[in-house]
C-alpha cells in the first residue's frame, strides 16, 4: 500500500467563497489561512512529512491592486497571528518562488518564519510565493549554467525549487481541473485529485478521504 509523504495543494476558491458570503475578497483569503492551519495540523497527524501550498503565483500580480495588497498584508498576518501556533506544533516553514520581488515587510516576515522554525525536522510546510513553474524551469537552467553543471534530467530536477522531492499527491480545490503553472517539473508521476469544495470549506475529512483514495491506487511509475 502506497504511503503519501509529500502533498501539494492549489488552494483555490477564496474569492468565490467571499463573494458567496457577501464579503470582500480579503475575508476569503483570511478564512483560507484558517483552513490552511487546520489542514497543516491534520497532515502531520496523518503521516504527511511535506506539505507544499500555492499561496501567490507570478500571474497573481495582474489582479486588482487592492487584492494584491491584501494578499501581501496577509503574509504579515500569518507571521503575527499564526507563527506561534506553527512553532507550538514543531513545523518547519520553507518558502519557494522569487521572494526578492515581494514587499520588504513581507520578506522580513518570511525571514522570521524561516529562522524561528529552522530546527524542526518532523514536518515541513513549504509556501509558494511569487512562484511560477516556467520561472522555476528557467531558474534551474540558470543555476546549472552558473555552476557549470552538466544538463541532465537528474541535475535539472535537482535544481528546481523543491529539488528532487517526490510529490505523491496533488490537490486542487475549487472545481477547476488544471495545474496552473504549479510545480510542473516535479509532477511526472504524481496522483492528481480535484475537489469541488472551495478552499475555505475544505476540511480534514476531505483530506483524509483523498489520502485513503491515494493509498488504494496502484502506482506503476511507467513500468
Amino acid at each position: 500500500m502506497a504511503k503519501a509523504k509529500t502533498v501539494a495543494i492549489i488552494m483555490d476558491g477564496n474569492r468565490r467563497w467571499a463573494k458567496s458570503h457577501n464579503l470582500p475578497a480579503s475575508h476569503g483569503h483570511r478564512k483560507g489561512v484558517e483552513t490552511l492551519i487546520d489542514i497543516v495540523k491534520a497532515s502531520k497527524t496523518l503521516g504527511i512529512k511535506n506539505l507544499i501550498v500555492y499561496a501567490f503565483s507570478t500571474e497573481n500580480w495582474s489582479r486588482e491592486n487592492q487584492e494584491v495588497n491584501a494578499l501581501m498584508n496577509l503574509i504579515n498576518f500569518g507571521v503575527d497571528v499564526k507563527l506561534p501556533e506553527i512553532i507550538k506544533n514543531k513545523m518547519r516553514l520553507k518558502f519557494i518562488g522569487d521572494l526578492s520581488q515581494l514587499p520588504v515587510s513581507a520578506q522580513k516576515g518570511i525571514e522570521k518564519c524561516i529562522e524561528s522554525t529552522k530546527n524542526f525536522e518532523d514536518f515541513n510546510l513549504t509556501v509558494a510565493l511569487n512562484y511560477g513553474a516556467i520561472w522555476d524551469i528557467i531558474e534551474s537552467f540558470k543555476k546549472m549554467k552558473q555552476n557549470k553543471v552538466e544538463i541532465t534530467e537528474t541535475s535539472f530536477i535537482k535544481n528546481t525549487q523543491i529539488s528532487d522531492t517526490n510529490v505523491d499527491i496533488f490537490i486542487r480545490t475549487g472545481g477547476d481541473k488544471r495545474l496552473s503553472n504549479f510545480l510542473l517539473p516535479n509532477l511526472s508521476y504524481t496522483e492528481l485529485f480535484f475537489s469541488e469544495r472551495l478552499w475555505p470549506d475544505f476540511n480534514t475529512r476531505d483530506l483524509k478521504n483523498i489520502i485513503e483514495s491515494f493509498e488504494s491506487r496502484q502506482r506503476r511509475f511507467g513500468k
